[in-house]
């Protein structure tokens, strides 16, 4: 099972638990799976770098430093993702499951990095 159908699974058993889910919401559930591994590929990637800017050489070959592109593939793909859960019904105020269950931890953690950009 790849990482998508596992995601995928959990926001379908957190919306199944609200008593919200349908198969109408298949593909918005499967959109948002796919911008959440977006958003942990940026975060991995991101994690193992030791600067958060590249070197990139101007027309006149003048060196100057950018953010890392994957700042801006994190930043997107959280708003994506947070927007996309709380169109689903699923945010902290509304999820009755349990504080330990992985949709809620999912919904904390986009949450948490959207304060932490802002």
């Amino acid at each position: 099972m790849s990482e998508i159908d596992v995601i995928k699974a959990r926001i379908k058993k957190a919306m199944e638990s609200q008593g919200t889910y349908s198969d109408d919401l298949d593909l918005c559930i499967y959109l948002c799976a796919g911008s959440y591994q977006a958003f942990k590929i940026a975060l991995n990637d991101i994690a193992k770098k030791k600067k958060a800017y590249v070197i990139e050489l101007s027309r006149e070959g003048n060196k100057k430093l950018v953010a890392h592109p994957s700042f801006k593939i994190l930043f997107d793909s959280l708003e994506v993702t947070r927007k996309a859960l709380r169109e689903l019904g699923l945010t902290l105020q509304t999820l009755s499951a349990t504080e330990d269950d992985d949709v809620n931890k999912l919904i904390e953690d986009v949450e948490n990095a959207a304060k932490d950009g802002e």
